[in-house]
């Protein structure tokens, strides 16, 4: 399925990975690591949901393990696994959510992401976010206080409007169909921001008068009109 026929469906559901947790049943006196999953059937798991007909697959971008925060998402590196599920699965659509825009090379991303789109038959859908885990600000030598602006330059560049160009002749290969853009929360950005700049809108479930206390203006209506993607 590509994101056009998508956003034709009034209504769709699709699954975060990984599928292998059920943390109400974890045993604090095991040598498991609370947050980290076993991930012994995470093929098999996610081509069901592909057979089953779930219409996308998300996964996160946690790059370091925190036991305070306790949640190590689906382990594996987020594009990398995204070229895995894109030669393993035939229609599901294959989305982030989110990457970390601040922690990531903006051209090495759009190049990863071009790369997840022309391996997956334009299914990518990618979800961008400006982080909430300090702890890994430094590591990546990355200013915490600064990511708003970071993410804002990072989408700029993604939309193909860099303060930096490509020079004639130059390309950032493979050239593909533009994949949606989607931004979890707010990202530190104005909802008049996000309404005019993405295509989606990453939230946690909530009543639509939550919703509205948003945006009191409707300043998000561009983007909920388009697609609004709940975390259930």
């Amino acid at each position: 399925m590509s994101f056009d026929k998508l956003a034709q469906k009034p209504f769709s559901i699709g699954v975060e990975l990984p599928l292998d947790n059920d943390w109400a049943h974890f045993n604090q006196q095991s040598n498991q690591s609370f947050g980290i999953p076993n991930l012994a059937n995470h093929e098999s798991r996610v081509q069901l949901a592909d057979e089953l007909s779930y219409v996308a697959a998300w996964v996160r971008d946690v790059p370091i393990y925190d036991p305070q925060f306790g949640d190590a998402a689906q382990v594996y590196e987020t594009f990398s696994y995204l070229g895995y599920l894109a030669a393993k699965t035939k229609n599901i659509l294959l989305g982030t959510a989110a990457v970390v825009l601040p922690l990531r090379q903006p051209w090495l991303v759009k190049k990863a992401a071009n790369t997840v789109q022309a391996l997956s038959n334009d299914r990518l859908i990618l979800g961008v976010a400006s982080g909430d885990r300090p702890i890994e600000y430094p590591l990546f030598d990355i200013d915490f206080a600064s990511r708003g602006e970071q993410l804002r330059e990072s989408v700029s560049l993604l939309k193909g409007a860099s303060k930096r160009p490509l020079e004639a002749g130059q390309k950032l290969l493979p050239e593909v169909k533009n994949f949606p853009l989607y931004v979890a929360g707010l990202a530190q950005q104005s909802p008049q921001w996000v309404g005019e700049n993405m295509d989606g809108w990453l939230a946690y479930p909530g009543t639509p008068m939550i919703i509205k206390s948003v945006s009191p203006c409707g300043e998000m209506s561009q983007v909920i009109s388009r697609t609004l993607v709940l975390s259930i």
